[in-house]
């Protein structure tokens, strides 16, 4: 987590300054700044180098310049925390341009002593501490801890899926994280941005063996959390469903009638609004819709790209069959329901369907009707 952030002129002033709760009071902007400026100048002068960071006993003190403008200015960063080095590099670089961004006129002309139009930036800081996740940080250990329900978690860039931070109390494949995790966050996003125009709040998947990948999207990280479920999935009873079976699943691969009749018996329940059982090529044998105020019947190819995705995923990553993948947008939340060959895909509102772990128990009902 960022302790403190200060922007400071080339004359050792501090015209910005953010302090986490309960730091202000013991830190002196203009004492600090006339000290780190004095230590950089001499740095400069004597070995002809920046300073890029300082480490004290317990704070780490990052540098970065930003010499464009009239101004020059050197924006500070202190953490008690090394672990997040690379994410808070990527957020000194966002700060830097949204400041420069909003003040450009102030800051390319000569200082006046004015700082009080800088203080309005403090909306942006809590704008970018949620876009990289810094915003859950504070929670992590106590997450840990809970009866080891969390196992790791993992910052990931979007584009070009660098890890900038992770934490883990068992072994977790990176390389394999970082690439599958981007894949199915794209595979989400062409469904809702696309055809629903709708921003995604997060995914999920979860295995026959009872893990969780729980995705929370950002606008600038990806935060992948794997758990493993406190709710245990009665996996066994459904592996035992001839759905998955290799002599079952091709007879229904010739005689889909047969599995649409099966279907057609469930009640879902009522804050499901659209039911459909489609297989693998998006061919729908069979729908339920109670609420017909918009037609999903044309988004089931891209779903079953997500699903292919979520699929593809819960192989490489846990090595298990998966059981159910998830999308929560603003307003619409898709349920994807692994039946081998075919996916049964339940619709429904986001407020009524906003938490994954009572999804779960609501597809375990419907596993149960079968």
């Amino acid at each position: 987590m960022i302790e403190d952030l200060l922007v400071i002129t080339e004359a050792g002033q501090a015209i910005y300054s953010w302090h986490q709760k309960g730091n202000n009071e013991d830190f002196n902007d203009d004492l600090i700044s006339g000290f780190l400026t004095a230590l950089n100048s001499f740095a400069t002068i004597e070995r002809g180098e920046d300073i890029k960071s300082l480490k004290l006993r317990e704070t780490l003190i990052l540098f970065e310049k930003k010499e464009e403008l009239v101004q020059k200015l050197t924006f500070v960063i202190t953490t008690k925390n090394e672990d997040v080095i690379e994410l808070l590099h990527a957020v000194v670089h966002e700060v830097m341009d949204q400041f420069i961004l909003s003040f450009k006129d102030v800051l390319d002309k000569e200082f006046n002593g004015n700082i009080t139009p800088f203080r309005k930036f403090d909306q942006n800081i809590t704008r970018i501490l949620n876009y990289y996740g810094l915003d859950t940080l504070e929670s992590l250990d106590k997450e840990f801890s809970q009866e080891n329900f969390l196992k790791a978690v993992l910052f990931i860039e979007p584009k070009g899926g660098n890890i900038f931070f992770a934490k883990a109390n068992e072994y977790i494949n990176k390389e394999k994280m970082s690439f599958l995790v981007p894949l199915l966050v794209n595979s989400s996003k062409l469904l809702y941005k696309n055809n629903l125009n709708q921003e995604i709040n997060w995914l999920t998947l979860s295995t026959v063996e009872n893990e969780i990948l729980l995705i929370d999207i950002r606008y600038r990280i990806i935060i992948a959390r794997i758990y493993k479920s406190q709710f245990i999935l009665k996996t066994q009873e459904i592996l035992k469903l001839p759905y998955f079976s290799e002599k079952s699943k091709n007879a229904y691969l010739k005689k889909p009638q047969k599995i649409a009749d099966k279907f057609k018996n469930i009640h879902p329940p009522p804050n499901i609004k659209q039911l459909f059982l489609v297989d693998l090529l998006g061919k729908i044998f069979f729908k339920k819709v109670i609420d017909d105020s918009f037609n999903y019947d044309n988004l089931i190819p891209e779903t079953i790209s997500f699903l292919t995705s979520s699929k593809k995923s819960s192989e490489e990553i846990f090595k298990r069959i998966m059981l159910i993948s998830i999308i929560s947008g603003v307003n619409t939340t898709t349920i994807c329901m692994n039946f081998g060959n075919f996916a049964l895909i339940l619709l429904g509102n986001t407020k009524e369907l906003n938490d994954f772990q009572e999804l779960q128990k609501l597809c375990m009902i419907i596993y149960e009707q079968l």
